[in-house]
C-alpha cells in the first residue's frame, strides 16, 4: 500500500542542470563529495515551464557576453530586459524587438527602471567593474533573494563582488590565465608523450 502511495505522490524534484551534446551540465554549484553517485531523472520541461520558474531577468551590457546570455533566454522563452549604455545599441536592438533600457547599471534609478524588484536574476556582463560592484550592492539591498551573476576583469574585484552579494562571479583575468595554462600544458604533455587526459587542474 505504501509503495502505491509513494509511486503516486513522488517527492518534489529540484532541477539542478540540463543535458546537452552528450553531457549533463549542472546549473549551480553543489557541495557534493567527490565520488558521489547521482541519480538522474529526465524532466520534459517546456519553454512555458522555464518562463514561469524564472520570471523576469535583467541583463546588464549587450556586448558578446550579453548577447550569448540573451540567446539562452530567447531559446527558452524567458522574459528579459537589457540595460545598455550605448545609445546606438539600444536603438538598434530596440528596433529588433528587444526590451532595451539606456542607462548606467550601477545607478539605483536605472535598476528600478529595469524592475529590479520584480526580477529573479541579474546578469552583470558589462565591462565597467565599478558599475558592476555598485549594481551588486544595490541589487542585493533591494532584492535579498535575487540571483546575481557578475563579470569582473580582475580577481580582486571578483572577490569584492562576492563580498557584496554576487552568487557567481566570472573573473576575466582568471579565465584568461586558465586558458593559457591549459593550452600550454597540453603542448608540454604532448611533447613529453604524456596522455591528454592528465589532470589540467589549475591550483
Amino acid at each position: 500500500m505504501s509503495d502505491e502511495r509513494d509511486a503516486a505522490s513522488p517527492e518534489p524534484v529540484e532541477y539542478l542542470g540540463y543535458y546537452e551534446d552528450g553531457v549533463i551540465r549542472l546549473a549551480a554549484r553543489t557541495n557534493w563529495a567527490n565520488g558521489t553517485a547521482v541519480c538522474v531523472r529526465v524532466a520534459n520541461l517546456t519553454p512555458e515551464d522555464a518562463a514561469r520558474r524564472f520570471g523576469k531577468v535583467i541583463i546588464a551590457g549587450f556586448g558578446l557576453a550579453g548577447r550569448w546570455v540573451a540567446d539562452i533566454f530567447d531559446r527558452h522563452g524567458i522574459e528579459y530586459v537589457v540595460v545598455e549604455e550605448n545609445p546606438q545599441t539600444v536603438e538598434t536592438q530596440g528596433k529588433l524587438g528587444r526590451h532595451m533600457i539606456q542607462g548606467d547599471i550601477g545607478d539605483e534609478q536605472t535598476l528600478r527602471r529595469a524592475d529590479i524588484e520584480g526580477a529573479s536574476i541579474l546578469v552583470l556582463t558589462a565591462p565597467d567593474e565599478a558599475a558592476v560592484l555598485r549594481a551588486t550592492q544595490i541589487a542585493r539591498q533591494i532584492r535579498p533573494d535575487i540571483y546575481i551573476v557578475a563579470r569582473t576583469t580582475h580577481v580582486s574585484a571578483g572577490i569584492q563582488a562576492s563580498q557584496y552579494g554576487a552568487n557567481e562571479v566570472i573573473k576575466a583575468e582568471q579565465v584568461v590565465a586558465r586558458h593559457f595554462y591549459e593550452m600550454l600544458l597540453r603542448k608540454v604533455l604532448a611533447a613529453n608523450g604524456k596522455p591528454d587526459d592528465e589532470s589540467l587542474d589549475l591550483k
